[in-house]
């Protein structure tokens, strides 16, 4: 089953073509690895499926779990099941970590089918499902009192981002560049959320310059982005080939 299928995607920057012709398929309980150098576009598929409006899907289809999300603003397409961990994430002064997680949880509870959202959840407990993963990511608990990204470290800003996709379980989680400025111990941390990912059935997109990450969160799938392009499709043979000859082979040949 294909959770998100890509078909000859076309986007734009304001008036410059970024992504041209892309295909790819996500599916669930699967780790997709896609790497590509400065410019290939990587950053910007990941802002066009979240539906960031600076960037302008102009041709192509994004189908998600069957539904169609051309037109859908961006907090439909976090109702759904998309999330999006951000490469530079922002400092939101005065909204509280804890708070927001908890506001998030219940927002997609009560967006759920009728039937699935467990009225009797109470804030203790989900304080402590919140507490439990946070432990699991070796964050103190008193980040979760501080307000949203502020006075943390790049790194710490990395993990807050993956507790925000361990509380929330989406279907597809896509991580643009979680792994830039990890020391090797946070970079363990981070890759073993992603594999708890795996593990509860969510489709994972991996964005990554490097194939460091690779070794502790191994894809199934490995992508090449060249030029605006999927320029390669394989496994693993296509990260250590990054790794060794970096992606002269692709650049001007996609």
């Amino acid at each position: 089953m294909k959770l998100l299928e890509i078909r000859q995607l076309e986007a734009y920057l304001e008036e410059k073509k970024i992504l041209s012709d892309v295909n790819l398929e996500i599916f669930p309980a699967k780790i997709h690895c896609l790497m590509g150098p400065n410019g290939s576009g990587k950053s910007t598929l990941a802002q066009v499926l979240m539906g960031h409006p600076a960037y302008r899907q102009t041709k192509g289809k994004l189908l998600f779990m069957g539904h169609d999300l051309a037109g859908r603003e961006a907090d439909e397409r976090a109702r759904l099941g998309l999330f999006l961990a951000f490469q530079n994430p922002v400092s939101v002064p005065g909204v509280n970590v804890a708070n927001l997680l908890r506001m998030a949880v219940r927002v997609k509870s009560n967006g759920q089918k009728k039937g699935k959202y467990n009225p009797a959840l109470t804030l203790s407990s989900l304080n402590e499902e919140i507490f439990a993963v946070s432990r699991k990511l070796d964050m103190p608990r008193e980040f979760l009192k501080r307000s949203l990204n502020e006075e943390f470290s790049g790194g710490e800003k990395k993990k807050l981002e993956m507790l925000q996709a361990l509380v929330l379980a989406p279907k597809l989680a896509v991580f643009d560049e979680i792994d830039t400025g990890l020391d090797v111990d946070a970079l363990k941390i981070v890759a073993e959320g992603i594999n708890r990912l795996k593990k509860i059935g969510s489709g994972i997109l991996l964005i990554t310059h490097y194939q460091r990450i690779t070794k502790y969160a191994r894809p199934d799938y490995v992508h090449i982005l060249s030029n605006g392009r999927i320029a390669a499709s394989g496994g693993m043979e296509l990260a250590e080939h990054v790794e060794k000859d970096g992606y002269r082979k692709w650049i001007g040949n996609s």
